[in-house]
């Protein structure tokens, strides 16, 4: 079985898309598989795609959508496909760092079951939320909590546990998906652990895309705090606490969390 399967969901941004393969081809070791979920791009991404598989071979596999139906849904189109034994995604703006696939593999194979996903750093230029800092040649990379809780904007965990939890929740769009998985994995008494050593790097791009979807993310993190209930942010001071990376303050009820 591979080691990791990585899912990338895309839509009209090749010169982006190039960079993130380009990225996980030269810098990961374990074997591996990249599936891309296209969300009916035009040429220019079939055209990288075609460039890829060249190179690649049969690790990349290529799923086109109709029409762009957001990450979420792409997303998860991927995580039903896959056949590592291992999860993750990247954005087609991000870039894994040299050997960060490789170490955030090798620990998830050597944390206890109830560990559901390590958290890869990545850089996060807010000082609000962050919830763990690590520096890597010179540069530095943060991890963040959701209201006192921390969560894996790039989580990598076993296929098993992916499964467990039923993927991303497909009410969401982009934003809220991935505080949500990590919501409910502390909520199902797995834990969330920082993968220090893995790091991400990312364009950020601000598009037409991303400006078209500001609306759909504002709706996404009002869907997330009214099904965890979690409490308003404190002006004052970071909740966080690492002796306690989870809090799940406002958590209603099983019940309420599952609707």
């Amino acid at each position: 079985m591979l080691d990791l399967s990585i899912v990338i969901p895309t839509c009209n941004r090749p010169a982006l898309l190039e960079k993130a393969i380009s990225s996980i081809a030269v810098n990961t070791q374990c074997n591996y598989e990249l599936i891309v979920v296209d969300g009916s791009s035009c040429h220019a991404t079939h055209d990288v795609l075609l460039e890829a598989k060249e190179s690649l071979g049969d690790r990349l596999r290529v799923i086109r959508e109709e029409k762009r139906e957001g990450f979420v849904r792409a997303a998860n189109k991927g995580f039903r496909i896959a056949t590592g034994r291992n999860l993750t995604w990247l954005n087609d703006d991000a870039r894994a760092l040299p050997g960060a696939l490789d170490r955030a593999v090798q620990q998830m194979d050597a944390e206890e079951d109830d560990v559901a996903f390590v958290a890869m750093f990545h850089r996060w230029h807010s000082l609000w939320n962050v919830a763990y800092e690590t520096q890597i040649d010179g540069r530095l990379f943060r991890l963040c909590h959701v209201r006192g809780t921390l969560y894996a904007n790039f989580a990598l965990g076993r296929r098993t546990t992916f499964e467990k939890l039923e993927y991303l929740d497909e009410r969401y769009y982009f934003y809220a998906a991935d505080p949500d998985l990590s919501l409910k994995a502390w909520h199902a008494g797995m834990r969330v652990v920082p993968a220090f050593g893995a790091a991400l790097d990312h364009d950020e791009v601000e598009d037409d895309r991303r400006a078209a979807d500001a609306d759909r993310g504002r709706e996404d993190n009002q869907k997330l705090f009214a099904k965890w209930d979690l409490p308003a942010r404190n002006p004052h001071h970071n909740t966080f606490d690492p002796a306690r990376p989870c809090t799940l303050n406002g958590l209603r009820s099983p019940s309420a969390a599952a609707a």
